[in-house]
């Protein structure tokens, strides 16, 4: 908490005038003197210092600390001699004076602020929302202030958690005999020298003459706290001395003789603490030792005798019974204990050093808990018990349905219904129309894990199934089905309705099925789960032929099939009494893809012979036909009475491209034969 106008003005005076004289030391002057001066109700400090300026070498400031109004000529005269003077007055002025400079509580507290100079923690409580005080304890004020705080509501606060912690007894059961604070009484020595000043510090052992860093604040805060308050039943002070002996020995063994002891102040180190609280019948003792940050506790438990009796009363408070039977299952910082009454059944844990129940669970027992069950269920049957502390929760199949019962562990009452839904009516959303073709459905093994997700096995004619799903919010999270090869073979016919089975082949993952339909043939296979796949289709042999003789009487009228193979489609070869061919079917739609056909030889002499007798008036002998498949067209020789004829066909149409007539004499016949003749035959 900052400073403030208001808590300047309710300072102790002590503490306001060290905090000048550390502003002094703070601008580099050394302290070299203070005055005390009263006038009525007035009161008026002056700290003078000195420092060495290098320019206009020493240099003299004097701060005074005014509460009151006194009169004018009384404060000029009281301030003179001072040079630069800076006044502070509390309670304000009503005139000027002279070169001084005069400042409110308003600047000082801004000046505390900026230096730091923290506010004494007994003033700040005065504004701080005080604290209940604990029972027992009263108020002690020392003769000095606290080097470091210590609070004895936080001491029982934390005493009363180490407690709760190391006997598990809950806060409210803890009450406060006594605290005992220890303290050490330590001493700061303000003194000064010719050109300076200082502050010693002793703790009863060791001296430090002159301090600086942590210490040095140490020893300003010892200055400028007031005395100390703390609340105790009794307070513990070692051995108290007086310091300025061992600090002019400490000088005189440095050497420093003309050093003068200004004042001493005292303050207190907590040492330590002991708490005694009261926990049932019990007294334990809760041990701080501040010096090296350790705290323990100690306490005794109470004997078997003592809790068996604290036990059996409550059994009977509780319950209207008297205990049957009761027995010591552990000791520690708890002891359990079970036992059993005329209905119930009881467990029930106290602490075994105050005494007070921890947990009492009494429960009807098992018995009694299914017959109120069954006698609402008649047809249920029961697949699942879990007591809990607050209930009983009985999960029962009744009516195909998976039903959750909360019940009251004491009355047996059913306090709650929750229904998870019918497994089969899950699996039906999973299996679809399987269940359809299966038989002799029957539920072989339920489980409820949670009260909430549900477990299922099934077995029918041909088909094995596991099902788990959320019965809170519907959700289906695993499912595995396994059919048989009568239910895939019903699964198929039901999707091929016009188809008949053929052959039916069980493979790793399932099933391969061949089907026949009045033109087609399918093969499908059908997986464990009831999944169906086509792999393939194509029409029947047949269906096919049917088609071929269609597309062949195009150009033979009495064709005859000589091969039929299925590779990626039909391939269908064929003769007839004018052509010879083969062509390609699609193995699914029937479609012609390819059609290729050649005539053959008899139609090509017949059609020759007369084409000559036609054009030349000539009968001819056929002497020889070339025919060239591969290119579709065929070479032929006939000799008639005239001479030589020669033609080429193309075998594809039957239409005659080429001819040539060689005369059947002369030199002339006989070249020309032999070049005609290579033209013709097949190369």
């Amino acid at each position: 908490m900052p400073w403030e106008p208001s808590i300047i003005l309710l300072a102790p005076e002590d503490f306001i005038v060290e905090g000048l004289a550390e502003l002094l030391n703070r601008a580099g002057f050394n302290e070299t003197g203070r005055e005390y001066k009263r006038r009525g109700k007035s009161r008026l400090v002056i700290v003078t210092g000195e420092r060495e300026d290098p320019f206009h070498g020493k240099e003299t400031l004097a701060v005074a600390l005014l509460r009151g109004k006194p009169r004018r000529d009384w404060l000029e005269k009281a301030l003179s001699g001072h040079g630069r003077v800076v006044l502070i007055t509390l309670d304000g002025l009503d005139y000027g004076l002279d070169g001084v400079t005069v400042l409110g509580p308003e600047w000082l507290a801004e000046a505390f602020n900026r230096y730091e100079i923290e506010p004494p923690k007994t003033l700040l409580e005065k504004f701080l929302p005080e604290r209940e005080r604990p029972e027992k304890l009263k108020e002690f004020v020392l003769d000095g202030p606290l080097v470091e705080p210590v609070s004895s509501q936080k001491l029982v606060d934390e005493a009363k958690r180490v407690v709760s912690y190391k006997f598990s007894v809950r806060p409210e059961e803890i009450k406060l005999e006594g605290l005992k604070l220890k303290f050490k009484p330590v001493y700061v020595v303000s003194w000064s020298r010719e050109n300076e000043s200082g502050k010693a510090f002793y703790d009863g052992k060791k001296v430090v003459l002159n301090v600086d860093g942590e210490l040095k604040g140490l020893a300003m805060k010892v200055l400028l706290e007031d005395v100390a308050t703390v609340l105790a039943t009794e307070v513990e002070v070692g051995e108290e001395t007086d310091p300025t002996k061992p600090v002019v020995e400490e000088a005189v063994r440095k050497g420093w003789l003309d050093l003068r002891v200004l004042h001493s102040r005292k303050a207190y180190v907590p040492e330590g603490a002991v708490i005694l609280f009261s926990i049932g019948p019990r007294t334990v003792r809760v041990s701080f030792d501040f010096t090296v940050g350790r705290v323990s506790a100690e306490g005794e438990p109470l004997g078997e005798e003592e809790l068996v009796k604290l036990a059996r009363e409550r059994v009977r408070a509780e319950l209207g019974e008297e205990p049957l039977t009761l027995e010591i299952v552990r000791r520690g910082r708890f002891t359990l204990m079970r036992g059993k009454a005329r209905r119930y059944l009881f467990e029930i844990e106290l602490n075994s050093y105050s005494g007070s129940v921890r947990r009492f669970q009494p429960v009807l027992t098992e018995e009694a808990m299914l017959e109120v069950v069954l006698s609402k269920y008649s047809d249920g049957h029961v697949i699942g018990v879990e007591r809990r502390p607050s209930a009983v929760f009985v999960d029962i199949l009744a009516n195909g349905r998976v039903l959750v019962l909360k019940l009251d562990q004491k009355t047996g009452e059913i306090v709650d219904t929750r229904n998870l839904g019918s497994p089969e009516e899950f699996l039906r959303k999973t299996a679809g129309e399987i269940l359809d073709v299966v038989k002799d459905l029957e539920l072989k093994s339920c489980q409820v894990m949670d009260h909430e997700v549900v477990r299922a096995e099934f077995e029918g004619n041909g088909l094995r199934a596991y099902l788990a799903y959320d019965g809170e919010t519907g959700e289906i999270l695993e499912t595995a089905l396994e059919i048989g090869s009568s239910v895939a073979v019903e699964l198929a016919v039901r999707k091929y309705r016009r188809y008949s089975v053929l052959f039916t082949e069980e493979v790793e993952k399932g099933f391969t099925l061949t089907l026949e339909g009045d033109r087609d043939v399918v093969k499908v296979f059908v997986s464990r789960s009831g999944e169906i796949q086509e792999l393939d289709r194509f029409l029947k042999k047949e269906v096919v032929e049917e088609i071929a003789l269609s597309k062949i009487r195009e150009v033979e009228p009495s064709p005859s099939i000589e091969g039929l193979k299925l590779s990626d489609h039909w391939e269908v070869e064929f003769t007839g009494v004018k052509a010879f061919g083969r062509l390609t079917v699609h193995r699914t739609s029937g479609e012609v893809l390819d059609f290729d056909y050649q005539y053959i030889e008899s139609v090509i002499t017949k059609a020759f012979t007369e084409f000559v007798k036609k054009s030349y008036g000539d009968t001819i002998e056929v002497e020889w036909i070339a025919h060239n498949l591969e290119e579709g067209y065929a070479g032929i020789k006939g000799v008639g009475r005239r001479g030589i004829y020669f033609g080429k066909y193309n075998t594809l149409t039957g239409e005659l491209i080429e001819h040539d007539f060689v005369p059947g004499s002369g030199i002339t016949s006989k070249l020309k034969l032999a070049q005609v003749e290579g033209k013709y035959a097949v190369k």
